[in-house]
């Protein structure tokens, strides 16, 4: 069977169709790919955050080992080890107050956000299948 052999009102549903599939498939995939590109971003910010509190708590153990040395104490005695563990949980509680995630990292604005990404997304799916339905 050939093309000719099959009437214009067929050929142009079966056009239909396949485009319509065509922008599904496009429109999941994208945003999918959209979904695990914010994945990955949250991911860095994650770890650039654990890599700098990591660095901050190696700075202050080095310090206050340098601090026992100094002012003479024997590291091994459990009295100067038990208020040595003490002041590194009240610095480290005091940096936990301090620190500022990014408000995409919150968990509480996270469904916000993402919501946001998907509605930029749909936007985006919409302008892309309105210039393909005039093409």
């Amino acid at each position: 069977m050939f093309a000719k052999d099959i009437h214009p009102m067929d050929q142009i549903e079966l056009h239909k169709q396949t485009g319509e599939m065509v922008y599904s498939t496009l429109a999941d995939k994208t945003l999918l790919a959209h979904r695990l590109q914010n994945s990955l971003h949250n991911t860095v910010a994650q770890l650039e955050l654990e890599k700098a509190s990591s660095q901050a708590k190696d700075n202050r153990i080095k310090s206050l080992e340098e601090i026992i040395i100094e002012l003479g104490h024997d590291p091994n005695d459990p009295k100067g080890v038990h208020a040595l563990m003490k002041k590194k949980d009240e610095d480290i509680a005091a940096l936990r107050k301090q620190i500022k995630l990014p408000p995409t990292l919150h968990p509480q604005t996270e469904g916000v956000a993402q919501q946001k990404k998907d509605q930029d997304v749909v936007a985006l799916l919409l302008t892309l299948h309105k210039r393909l339905v005039e093409t």
